[in-house]
């Protein structure tokens, strides 16, 4: 007879869609480690060009940005309960750091001029990861996930 407090749930199955879906947010926050090493260990090239902010903030930006979503992207992947939620605030909170960027750090005319185009993008991510993370499945596979799996 074994004892139930002690044996582990069964681990269900994970659809193919949140490895999908996972993939591309450890993609994103790989670009976004990639845009942080190029910008702290950048060329002699990089560090002439006039800036609006010095090259370490776009960095570290770049850093915080690409471990979070590393990390959630990991949560996602292992049907963590607490990934959908993260992932969640942190798109809306990632675009919301780009245009903060855009209105402080825009300089010319030709960047304004695409602003447009770019919210429409802001708008499309944000629509495709909420759509994504509330469809009736995969929210009910993250509200009924147990924190030990």
């Amino acid at each position: 007879m074994t004892n139930p407090i002690l044996t582990t749930p069964p681990r269900r199955k994970r659809p193919r869609s949140v490895t999908w879906f996972a993939l591309a947010v450890l993609y994103l926050g790989l670009v976004n480690l990639a845009r942080a090493w190029l910008a702290l260990n950048g060329s002699s090239f990089e560090r002439t060009l006039p800036l609006a902010a010095p090259l370490p903030y776009f960095g570290l930006g770049g850093l915080f940005w690409g471990v979070a979503f590393v990390v959630i992207a990991f949560g996602l992947w292992r049907v963590w309960l607490w990934a959908r939620k993260a992932m969640l605030g942190a798109i809306l909170i990632y675009q919301l750091h780009i245009w903060i960027n855009h209105f402080v750090l825009d300089a010319s005319v030709y960047s304004r001029q695409v602003w447009p185009f770019e919210a429409g993008l802001s708008l499309a991510w944000i629509m495709v990861v909420w759509g994504w993370l509330f469809l009736p499945g995969i929210k009910r596979l993250y509200s009924e996930t147990r924190e030990a799996t």
